[in-house]
Order: structure tokens, then C-alpha cells, then sequence
């Protein structure tokens, strides 16, 4: 196939671009969406068949002039009722497509911005002014008049708006300039050489070293295409070692300051005035805590300054990327430190090798899963935005997969004020800056927008509640998660395979330090997954402790009960029990307990759930029965944690926690 050379790609696109402006804004939607699931998932045969006798298709696209042209000139063939892109089709047509589409949709949305849904908040003039190309001069900067917004309204306009409106815009821009100023902090060559020495950098490089080798060694046996992904690079692994150093062993989380004096536990006593040498260190509210066993008040200022912060290494999630954005800058990678308006701040570090911004949240040690805040914490998410010290973005459109629901939120500004206050912050910001990297930055402008047009789904992994705090304050900020609305396996039963007949025994142990099922007199075979052979799951989860290398599956944070249990049938095998063996490894803490319990019909064995196990004959005949675990009791905010299943090391993989034996006679 011929690539679409420029001149035939744009006259493709201006077909398009002829029907009513309605008609073309939904089609285009439909379009970059094809065409980002190709380019996110170059591997995936589903995204690269469209099949004509789709509703979707045959109602929105085929009657629109321009359409199948354009899929076309991506490199779309038709196979009898289907559009099909072959897998050896490079992606540059595809690409090529994509970014005019971007500009001309870009172009409409800024001529429209009566329009309501994401595009009018992100990009009007911002976009369209720098993917034009235009490299303008910026204009006067009116980023230090702090007291009052940059943009400035006529007395028609003026009196259009609320007084409230107003004074909300000018603390939202307030907001903006103390975070673009407060990440020039990072620059500071003695502040990023003073983290560099607290940094074990080598001992980060060398295990992302190994990690690349092994990588590189896949990779020669897989084939390589045009489409293939970029490799990841040795910075790409060396940042997942720095997060997880960072949350093992660099810094802590604080509910409640320990005690000066004794280092007991305390409770919440108000507020105090920051002196003189905490306020040096801009913070700006200090807690108290009082200790009933000394009778001692603790002081907890809440440091704003990274240099102060890699001193007393612990905080909340302020504290948290607020260092570790620093590590990144003294790493030498790009950072934005990125503040969501609800509450919580994480960063965003640019990849070189997949040209695009990650996500990287250091408190819950999680990169790459910008949806689970809306997806798994039920965030009600509405501005998010990133600053780096040269721009500042709104990233909101990254972090939700329902822009409509987010943009009704939206109400502290006008989305054309914080466009265009946006963009004079940057022209002030990169007023200095070279034109290759002022391009370069708006390159990256073009991948990013294209990114927020065309929202993703949450991945399994970004589907769980918030790990760090205590259980009632994720509570009252409702970023718990709830366990209902996630995806369950459909419940599993265990029938005999003919191995299992013949020998007449079924076995099957799990270990918790791989997360692995293994049937040993049924080919050996394998399930990963701990919820994927249960049965009955209630309120449980697998935790991993790596502060102390330990798992085990214990209740869901906050829930006062939980429960877990395993089906086997043996109906239709001529075969019933004879005798059952059953290891059930548990362990308490406090006054948390757990029950183990087997049973058939009316019939119901208590079981020890020690080491030892237990023997018994009790179920003799029937050919079928459950095992049930019940965990419950605990006290405190960690009650949950204090009634544990499978408790083992990590490194234990050759151990077994639950072992069952299930001797078998001809019924």
C-alpha cells in the first residue's frame, strides 16, 4: 500500500471538514478514537477491524462525507462487511490523520466556545494559537501582579458577571501563581545536590539495570514491526525504584505525631501558631497533639519547603510529592508537581522514550494509573492542575473518564479565563526560553490534547481505594473505594479431573507470596489469583506489607466482617469423600478471630486453622461440601488488619499456607 502523502491527507480532511459543524465534531470524535486505540495498543487485532454493520458506524460515520476517506488514508481496507487495518500497516498515515483532524477539531472548538464538554475548557485559544505553529513573542507577562487576575474585563463585560465569580477568580489565580512560583524551588542546584546525596543512586540504577536486561532479553524473541512500542529506556526503570524507595524507606506517613516526649500514641488538640523558624520553612499551620500518658503537647508544622522536607522526611500527601518531585528534578527528570482541587497532590515525570507525562503517585507507590482516583477513591474530581517550572497545565482530562460529570463541577472560574490565564503565565514563564525548546514544548502540547480528546478506561489496577492514612480519614474524604462496584469472578467450583478420578485424591494448595492456585494431581495445573478458584468472597483482599516482606488476605480496610470460601463437588464422578485433610494457616492480632468451618448439607467440622491442620472423616460419604473462612474482631483503626489468612514472607514461594486434601471411594 502507498503511504497518503501530505497534500491527499489534508484534502481528505477538508472533506470532512465540509459537512455542518455539528455533524463533523461527533464524527471526528469517532474517528480519533479509532485511531487512539490503534496507536495506544498497536498489538491489539480488535482495534484494527471496524465492522460496517455496527450501529455506530452505520448511523455516524458511513453518512458523513469524508468519513470512510479518512479511514482510508489511515490505511483501512474493506473485507467484505468489515474496515480492516493489516497488522503490518505502519502507523504514520494513521498518526497523520489523527493530528489534522486534532488541529481542524481544535480550530472549531475555539471558534465555538459557547460549546459546553471538555474541549471548551482545554483547548480554545490556547491550542489552537500554538498548534497553528505560530511562534509568537509572548506579550507582557502580568504573572507577578499577584493581587489581582491577568485577565482583564471591559465595563460591558464586567457587569456581566457576579461580584462572587470575580473575587473566586482572583483566588483561583492566587492558587495558580503560589504553585507555578513554589516549583522554581526544584531548580536550585544546592537543594537538588543536597538530595542527590540522600539518594542511593546506584543502588537504583543497578537494580533498573537488571530489570532492562532482562527486558532487552524478551524482546529479542519477540517480533519486531513498525508498530511496535518504543523500548523503555534505563530512566524508565530507574523511577519505579525511585518510588518504591522513596515509600519503603525514605518517608513517612503521619496520622497523628507520635509523642516528643514518650512516642506514644496522641490525639488531635487544635491548632497553633507557626513560629519564626517553622514559618523559615513556610509552614503555614502547625497541628497539636496531646499525649495522655505524659501529659505532653507535640507540635506538627507542615512544612511547605522541600529543603526542610528532606530533613523531617514524613507529612501527608502534600509533603509526600512535594519531596519527591524534588528527587525527580535532582534526578534530571522532568517534573510537574500536580495539585487536584479536592485534595490530594501526586507528579506527572515526561518520559523521553514514549514522549507522553506519567503519572506517578509516591504515597500510594502507584505509576501510569491517572484514573484511580475517580475510578477506585470515587473522586469528585474538578481542576487538576500540573506546574513544572516552565508551564503550567490544566491535566484534569487525564485523571477522568467522564469529562461531562467533571465539567459540570467546574464552576471557580470561567473555562475562557483560565485559558487564557493559563497561557500568559506560560508566555511569562518561557519568555527566556529558546525557540527549539519553546516548540518542542508545544509539540508535546499536540500529544497531550489529543490524549485529553480521547478518554480511556479504567484499568483493572486503578479500580482500588486509597492505601495511605488511617481508615477513618479516608473514610470522612471518601476515598475508601467501594469494594461492590468492582468486577467479581462468578463463583468457582471445583469438580475432579480424570487425573483426580483415577488416583482418587484431590489436592490443592495456595501460596499468598506468588498469588497462585496449584491442583497437583491435575496436570499441575495453575490459576494466579486468589479470587479466582474462591467460591464466596465478602470484604477480603490480598495485602502485601514491605516494610515487613509479609502477605496474607485479610477484610477490606473498614469493613467489621469478612468472608472467604471454597466449593468442591464431586457429584457425577462415582466418587464421594472418604477423608479430609485441611491445613488453614491464620493468625490474630489483639482480639481479632477467624473461623474455619467445613461443611455439606446439615453437617458442619470446625477446623483448627493452625499449622498442624486438621483430619477428619466426619464428611465420609457426601460429594460435595464448602470451606469457609469468617474473619471479624480487631480493634482500633487497623482492626482490620488484625485477623490475617495465609500469612507468609514474600519471599516464600515455595510454601503453602492452604493445603487441602480431599481422599476419595467409589460413592
Amino acid at each position: 500500500r502507498n503511504h497518503t502523502d501530505d497534500k491527499m491527507a489534508e484534502s481528505t480532511v477538508r472533506l470532512l471538514l465540509s459537512n455542518p459543524p455539528a455533524v463533523f465534531l461527533d464524527c471526528s470524535e469517532i474517528l480519533l478514537r479509532y485511531a487512539e486505540n490503534i496507536i495506544r495498543n498497536p498489538g491489539e487485532p480488535k482495534f484494527r477491524t471496524i465492522r460496517l454493520e455496527n450501529q455506530v458506524v452505520r448511523s455516524r460515520l458511513l453518512p458523513v462525507r469524508g468519513a470512510l476517506d479518512c479511514l482510508r488514508a489511515m490505511g483501512f481496507t474493506q473485507r467484505e462487511e468489515k474496515l480492516v487495518l493489516l497488522p503490518d500497516t505502519p502507523l504514520d498515515d494513521v498518526i497523520k490523520i489523527r493530528d489534522l483532524i486534532t488541529l481542524e477539531r481544535l480550530k472549531q472548538l475555539n471558534a465555538g466556545q459557547q460549546n459546553t464538554g471538555i474541549q471548551a475548557a482545554e483547548v480554545s485559544a490556547q491550542a489552537a494559537s500554538q498548534l497553528e505553529g505560530a511562534s509568537r513573542e509572548p506579550g507582557t507577562s502580568l504573572v507577578t501582579g499577584t493581587s489581582s487576575a491577568p485577565v482583564q474585563t471591559t465595563p460591558q463585560s464586567h457587569s456581566l458577571l457576579t461580584n462572587n465569580m470575580l473575587a473566586s477568580e482572583r483566588q483561583f489565580y492566587a492558587r495558580l501563581q503560589s504553585s507555578f512560583e513554589h516549583v522554581l524551588l526544584y531548580e536550585d542546584p544546592i537543594l537538588q545536590a543536597k538530595a542527590r546525596s540522600l539518594i542511593p543512586e546506584e543502588q537504583l540504577t543497578a537494580k533498573a539495570q537488571d530489570k532492562l536486561q532482562l527486558l532487552q532479553e524478551l524482546e529479542k524473541e519477540e517480533e519486531k514491526n513498525a508498530n511496535s512500542p518504543p523500548p523503555l529506556t534505563l530512566a524508565d526503570l530507574v523511577l519505579p525504584e525511585l518510588r518504591r524507595w522513596f515509600k519503603r524507606d525514605f518517608f513517612k506517613w503521619v496520622d497523628k505525631a507520635p509523642c516528643e516526649g514518650c512516642g506514644g500514641r496522641t490525639a488531635a488538640a487544635g491548632m497553633a501558631t507557626p513560629t519564626p523558624a517553622e514559618q523559615m520553612w513556610q509552614a503555614g499551620r502547625v497541628e497539636l497533639y496531646h499525649c495522655a500518658t505524659c501529659q505532653r503537647h507535640t507540635r506538627f508544622p507542615r512544612y511547605n519547603h522541600p529543603g526542610k522536607l528532606l530533613e523531617t522526611r514524613r507529612g501527608r500527601c502534600g509533603e509526600w510529592a512535594n519531596c519527591f518531585t524534588l528527587l525527580c528534578r535532582a534526578l534530571g527528570y522532568e517534573a510537574r508537581y500536580v495539585v487536584d482541587w479536592t485534595d490530594h497532590v501526586w507528579t506527572e515525570c515526561f518520559s523521553s522514550s514514549q514522549q507522553r507525562w506519567l503519572h506517578v503517585d509516591p504515597c500510594e507507590n502507584v505509576s501510569d494509573k491517572p484514573l484511580m482516583y475517580e475510578a477506585g477513591w470515587s473522586k469528585k474530581l474538578s481542576y487538576v492542575v500540573g506546574f513544572s517550572n516552565h508551564e503550567v497545565r490544566d491535566v484534569t482530562w487525564r485523571y477522568s473518564c467522564h469529562h461531562k460529570d467533571v465539567l459540570s463541577r467546574r464552576r471557580e472560574c470561567r473555562e475562557s479565563w483560565l485559558i487564557q490565564t493559563v497561557n500568559k503565565m506560560n508566555q511569562g514563564r518561557q519568555a527566556g526560553l529558546s525557540q527549539d525548546r519553546r516548540a518542542e514544548l508545544e509539540r508535546r502540547l499536540l500529544t497531550e490534547l489529543v490524549e485529553f480528546l480521547s478518554p480511556r478506561t479504567p484499568g483493572e489496577k486503578e479500580m482500588g481505594g486509597r492505601t495511605t492514612g488511617s481508615v477513618a480519614w479516608r473514610l470522612a474524604r471518601g476515598e475508601l473505594g467501594t469494594q461492590q462496584d468492582k468486577e467479581k469472578p462468578e463463583p468457582y467450583v471445583f469438580r475432579l479431573g480424570e487425573q483426580e478420578k483415577k488416583g482418587r485424591l484431590f489436592h490443592l494448595v495456595y501460596c499468598t507470596a506468588n498469588d497462585k492456585y496449584t491442583r497437583l494431581y491435575n496436570n499441575v495445573e495453575m490459576k494466579p489469583g486468589w479470587q479466582n478458584w474462591a467460591h464466596s468472597v465478602q470484604d477480603v483482599f490480598r495485602k502485601e506489607e514491605h516494610d515487613w516482606n509479609m502477605c496474607y488476605l485479610a477484610r477490606t480496610e473498614g469493613a467489621t466482617t469478612g468472608s472467604i470460601s471454597w466449593k468442591f463437588d464431586m457429584s457425577g464422578s462415582g466418587l464421594c469423600v472418604q477423608r479430609i485433610k485441611v491445613v488453614t494457616r491464620s493468625q490474630t492480632f489483639e482480639n481479632g478471630l477467624v473461623s474455619w468451618r467445613l461443611c455439606a448439607d446439615d453437617k458442619c467440622v470446625l477446623l483448627t486453622g493452625g499449622a498442624e491442620g486438621t483430619e477428619t472423616t466426619d464428611l465420609e460419604g457426601v460429594t460435595s461440601f464448602t470451606l469457609t473462612a469468617d474473619l471479624q474482631g480487631g480493634q482500633g483503626d487497623h482492626a482490620w488488619q488484625q485477623a490475617q489468612l495465609f500469612r507468609q514472607g514474600l519471599d516464600k514461594t515455595v510454601e503453602f499456607p492452604l493445603d487441602i486434601q480431599v481422599h476419595l471411594k467409589p460413592a
